[in-house]
């Protein structure tokens, strides 16, 4: 999407520029209004007259033009040309702080700006991505559905294989707008919390997962004690279904995925431990991003899925208050960790 970033990126300079000149009006408002007071206040010291006595006992001097001159005389030239000097200083320092402001506005601007510019990078990056994980299924079915009309006939195997592929793809287009919605849904979602078991809402995910579990021979093992904590259930609950979904997919038939529950340190950490492949240490601090598996690090065992689900329950933790990191080695599996303050 060059002409989106091109035009973001003119808008972030052009808004950089208004927001400098803006801050370096307010600077120079200031600076100009601080010297106006030190200029009058300097003023009124050097045009004080002498006190009313001293006038009886001035002498006078005499110069080389034959004029003659008070001490008043005197101390009226002297301050007008202090306050010259203090004119000639206090332009020098406007000057200064005028180069010095521009650098320290367009220094305040970009600070105030960098969070907008990387939310608006980070939306267009994620339109990038989600159009392009939104092509390959359209693309797939237009192309399907294009080699059967130029074929004459079409024969009932043919016919049905159309359908099972086209149905396929369709399946992928609902699981991405469902996680994108759902994405969209946890950014404006209210944090609630109430008092509950964990071992019930593990228990609770874990049942959803039962027969997907089964058809590749893997034994989910639980050791769930009693733990109340203070969150949001359902946030939890979509969490531990993410990864236990997670787990499952990379799981090998036949492994087993051990989930622990314990108290440490006034928190309670859930374990999810798979036998996985696991994740290489290179990737662990980006698993979290969106579309990152199908964009960078495509698993060799051509899982399905949009890489939206790890994005979605990093998003649900920060959002509730919970801890949640990665323990992998390659080939040795990999561990989730939920921490969750009681």
């Amino acid at each position: 999407m060059p002409n989106i970033r091109e035009a973001m990126n003119d808008k972030i300079k052009g808004d950089t520029r208004r927001l400098t000149a803006t801050y370096l009006v307010i600077i120079m408002a200031l600076t100009l209004v601080f010297s106006s007071v030190i200029y009058v206040i300097s003023s009124s010291q050097f045009d004080r007259p002498l006190p009313p006595r001293a006038g009886q006992f001035q002498p006078y001097q005499f110069n080389n033009n034959g004029q003659y001159y008070s001490i008043q005389d005197l101390i009226d030239q002297r301050a007008s040309e202090a306050r010259t000097e203090l004119i000639a200083w206090l332009v020098v320092l406007n000057l200064g702080v005028l180069v010095s402001g521009a650098f320290f506005s367009y220094f305040l601007a970009r600070k105030t700006l960098e969070p907008i510019e990387e939310a608006m990078e980070a939306q267009s990056q994620f339109v990038s991505d989600a159009s392009h994980e939104l092509r390959t299924p359209l693309t797939a079915l237009q192309v399907t559905n294009e080699v059967a009309l130029r074929k004459k006939k079409l024969s009932l195997p043919e016919a049905k294989e159309l359908i099972k592929n086209n149905l396929a793809e369709t399946i992928k287009l609902r699981n991405l707008s469902d996680a994108l919605l759902g994405l969209a849904r946890q950014d404006t979602s209210e944090a609630t919390r109430e008092q509950f078991d964990v071992a019930l809402v593990i228990q609770s995910a874990v049942e959803s997962f039962g027969p997907i579990a089964e058809e590749k021979a893997i034994t989910i093992k639980q050791e769930i004690p009693t733990l109340f904590v203070t969150a949001n259930q359902q946030a939890l609950e979509h969490v531990m279904r993410i990864l236990i979904d997670n787990a499952v997919k990379y799981s090998l038939e036949n492994s087993s995925i051990s989930i622990t529950a314990k108290n440490e340190s006034n928190n309670v950490v859930i374990s999810i431990r798979d036998q996985g492949p696991g994740i290489d240490i290179k990737h662990q601090m980006k698993i979290f991003d969106r579309f990152y598996r199908v964009d960078e690090s495509r698993s060799s065992q051509n899982v399905e899925g949009a890489g939206l689900g790890l994005a979605i329950a990093k998003s649900i933790a920060l959002r509730h208050g919970f801890g949640l990191s990665v323990n992998s080695k390659t080939g040795k599996g990999a561990e989730f960790l939920i921490q969750i303050s009681r």
